[in-house]
């Protein structure tokens, strides 16, 4: 399934203001915390890139921490992620025969 073009900021309080509710709060603060994890990742990006390859440690450190809390890496799977998992798992099965 090919994900959809990742919302700006602008399209984000957009939706804010179009529905200010405690929902919808929540999940701006998810999404808030998801993008720190991406800039956190840029930020080592460059780092790396710069051709010294080396990351100062209290970066690596905080990135690893922030990895390493990520609920989607340790969460089971929900019953309809399985089902689709189970799903895909069966096309390719059938496919194969």
């Amino acid at each position: 399934m090919r994900h959809k073009p990742p919302l700006t900021a602008a399209r984000l309080a957009q939706i804010w203001d179009e529905h200010p509710s405690p929902i919808v709060l929540e999940l701006l603060w998810e999404i808030h915390r998801l993008r720190a994890t991406v800039s956190r990742a840029q930020q080592i990006r460059c780092l790396i890139g710069k051709g010294g390859g080396s990351v100062p440690s209290t970066v690596w450190s905080c990135f690893e921490r922030e990895l390493d809390a990520e609920p989607c890496l340790t969460d089971p799977n929900t019953p309809r992620q399985q089902a689709l998992v189970d799903g895909i798992g069966r096309r390719t099965r059938d496919s194969e025969k």
